[in-house]
């Protein structure tokens, strides 16, 4: 995939997640929708991946959203991926930090700063069942 699409096809993806939580006026609130960055880098083959971290303005993110619902819809887009929850603080700061030192591009989202998330639970581990949107299988709303 052209590195144009994939930027494209990963700002959709966001921008999905933002209409599941915020509705389709999302980018019109005071936050923006989630804030997100993003490393990017080719594998030895040529392809293209991202790494990124997103955060949502009112809640943990992981609350907010199926991450299993989303990483079946990212697989029928654009295959293989792997979402999961960072389990500490710590966790968060060496994934970000291993990006930055890498020769890969690393970008943020427009409101990237412009508030501070809250703080995640990393004591609870959400079961996908009571997540909202768990039961569905296509997370993206129809417009």
């Amino acid at each position: 995939m052209h590195p144009e699409a994939a930027d494209k096809g990963f700002r959709y993806f966001v921008s999905c997640i933002n209409r599941e939580i915020y509705g389709p006026k999302w980018s019109t609130r005071w936050h923006g929708g989630i804030q997100w960055a993003r490393g990017q880098e080719f594998h030895k083959d040529g392809r293209l991946h991202f790494h990124a971290l997103l955060s949502a303005p009112t809640a943990d993110l992981n609350h907010l959203v199926s991450r299993y619902a989303w990483h079946e819809w990212w697989y029928r887009e654009f295959g293989r991926n792997q979402i999961e929850q960072p389990r500490s603080q710590y966790e968060v700061a060496a994934y970000v930090s291993k990006y930055v030192a890498k020769d890969g591009e690393v970008d943020f989202s427009k409101n990237f700063g412009a508030w501070e998330p809250p703080r995640p639970d990393y004591s609870v581990r959400p079961q996908q069942s009571d997540l909202p949107g768990s039961r569905t299988t296509d997370p993206a709303p129809a417009d």
